[in-house]
């Protein structure tokens, strides 16, 4: 899985190795789990649990034929507590449900991730049992985090806990389920940010050093935050404020969406299709151009997902504002993919350029007489590259 490129470093593996073998390593530019040969039994469970598997097995996954058929209950909702909401990537909506769940003793605690320390590039996933350290996790990381290595710790502390990752940690946390049916007891909630793609911490890295800073100075990032849509800042020791710029100018571009990992490249779920609840930010122009405190957009993607966020509500944990089915995919349109997206011809070249199957040689070739490139370039890059992770 990493020779071949194809980890997107969630970590689900980790804590699904009965032998304890395997450890993430947390390189310059993304994270990968590192085997050690001398213990492994070769029993497969991280294969089992891996949600790249399918690349390696040559299938393509399904596309999320449920946004297009279903009506999801959706809600615009922001914490009513300031504290919450501005230092929130948008609105808080996610913090305020968890803190909802805890405070009313539905939840012990909730798998999340922060920016903090010696080395806040590397972020690290933890798990959060009471306010502070919830609090320390608010906003959003545009850098590596594999999340699913704190299940190994979820499988020896018994308890309630709420899962927030990417599509593809909630993937691998789904497919461990299966593997240790007790980790299905203790994750009462399963929240999926909408997303686009993972970026490299090296984007994050060269962009505070373009702008001056030293990344090794830095010790807590908050890549969104005051106010939204927020603002990219980089503290020092003692909180001194090294950085402080709009993320809407620049920050979006030259860290968010540059130099993913390949698998991402080759995902079909932006919508966290196994997840109970989704959030994502409300990207209108209206809101764009008039919010300065933020919302978060909910759909909840199963029953449990819809008792969590209602329960908030009518508890006042949350303040919300209804919206449509419809209303909720506007915000990410171009993530909302279709059996006729350019998707199939990026895993044709994954296909023929790292499996060598030569079947997918005409698709990937069509695309190029169409003008198509559609990866080719990305993942020939990938394979020549010596060193992928660092």
């Amino acid at each position: 899985m990493v020779d071949s490129r194809a980890c997107c470093g969630c970590g689900a593996c980790v804590a699904a190795c009965p032998a304890g073998c395997i450890e993430m390593q947390y390189g310059r530019r993304f994270n990968w789990p590192r085997v050690d040969e001398s213990r492994c039994t070769k029993c497969g469970c991280c294969v089992q649990v891996c949600p790249s598997a399918f690349l390696l097995g040559g299938t393509a996954p399904d596309f999320d034929d449920d946004l297009r058929r279903a009506d999801y209950p959706c809600h615009l909702v922001h914490s009513p507590d300031d504290a919450v909401r501005l230092d929130a990537a948008s609105g808080g909506g996610i913090t305020g449900l968890i803190l909802h769940l805890m405070e009313t003793g539905q939840a012990d605690g909730a798998v999340v991730a922060r920016c903090t320390g010696a080395n806040p590039l590397a972020a690290e996933a933890f798990l959060a049992t009471d306010r502070t350290g919830l609090l320390e996790a608010r906003g959003s990381k545009y850098t590596p985090v594999s999340s699913g290595t704190v299940l190994r710790e979820v499988l020896d502390r018994p308890g309630r806990y709420v899962f927030v990752g990417t599509p593809c940690m909630v993937e691998g946390l789904s497919r461990l389920e299966g593997l240790r049916p007790v980790l299905a007891e203790r994750i009462i909630l399963k929240v999926s940010m909408v997303c686009s793609g993972m970026s490299s911490r090296e984007s994050t890295r060269r962009y505070i050093a373009d702008a001056g800073v030293d990344p090794q100075a830095a010790r807590r990032i908050c890549y969104r935050g005051d106010g939204w849509p927020g603002r990219f800042r980089v503290y020092g020791d003692d909180e001194r404020l090294l950085l402080d710029r709009p993320y809407l100018e620049d920050a979006v571009v030259h860290v968010v969406s540059r130099d993913h990992y390949l698998r991402c490249w080759n995902c079909v779920d932006h919508w966290g299709r196994l997840a109970d609840v989704v959030a994502c930010d409300p990207w209108t122009r209206d809101v764009v151009e008039h919010e300065r405190k933020g919302w978060s957009a909910l759909m909840s993607r199963t029953e449990r997902g819809h008792e969590a966020v209602t329960s908030a509500i009518e508890h006042g944990a949350l303040v919300t504002r209804p919206i449509t089915m419809e209303d909720m995919l506007g915000y990410n349109r171009p993530l909302v993919l279709g059996p006729d997206h350019p998707r199939h011809a990026w895993m044709a070249a994954y296909q023929l350029i790292f499996r060598r199957r030569w079947k997918y040689l005409w698709p990937v070739m069509r695309n190029l007489f169409r003008g198509r490139p559609a990866g080719l370039r990305t993942t020939l890059k990938a394979r020549l590259q010596t060193v992928y992770y660092y």
